[in-house]
């Protein structure tokens, strides 16, 4: 089961904010953070701040429940590659603020020259190198115990890299956190020995 099962409709108000942006002259990329967006974003992050339960769609990690700084809004594909997915509800989500820094615009597309002037968003899950959460079941490609991600899938390794998710033990190394949690060793061994992933919240 995807992470996301309800893409957001947008209110006829953001619409017509989005609509009127788009006919502004120069429109890009860069207009996302623009004043006259914020209803707009705010109706965003507050639709997949719940959908989502508070939880990184990237490394199941919590995001603010009020700050906006805390709970970035996500373009799963970069906004900047590919602009007339800005405000596709199934490319948007909220992460944490060290996923979105280390993500930050990097492609997630497989082939994004085939997809760059297609006007409708990709819904296939095999058209992504990224755990996609409106299309994939993270548990088929990432199996987390505690703070350590391992990649069942090279989507989910993929994923793994271009957000630093086990950036925890990349910065303090193997540490008694690890070794020493007993439940994190059994599960890691049911893991490694039946393909038994531990569950997610």
């Amino acid at each position: 089961m995807p992470t996301i099962e309800n893409p957001i409709v947008l209110s006829d108000a953001s619409l017509a904010l989005i609509e009127q942006k788009k006919a502004t002259a120069n429109f890009s990329h860069t207009n996302w953070g623009d004043e006259d967006l914020q209803p707009v974003r705010r109706e965003i992050r507050e639709h997949y701040r719940n959908v989502q339960r508070l939880v990184c769609v990237y490394c199941l990690g919590s995001v603010s429940a009020h700050s906006a700084v805390g709970a970035p809004v996500e373009h799963i594909v970069p906004k900047s590659q590919h602009l007339h997915f800005m405000f596709e509800p199934e490319n948007l989500c909220v992460i944490c603020p060290d996923c979105n820094e280390f993500k930050s615009n990097r492609e997630s597309l497989v082939n994004p020259v085939l997809t760059a002037n297609r006007v409708n968003y990709p819904k296939n899950s095999a058209l992504y190198r990224i755990v996609h959460p409106h299309f994939d079941s993270y548990s088929n490609h990432i199996a987390k115990f505690n703070r350590l991600y391992v990649e069942c899938s090279d989507k989910g390794g993929y994923t793994i890299y271009i957000c630093n998710l086990n950036r925890f033990f990349r910065r303090f190394g193997r540490c008694d956190e690890l070794v020493n949690d007993v439940a994190l060793v059994e599960q890691a061994e049911r893991f490694f020995e039946d393909g038994i992933a531990p569950e997610q919240p």
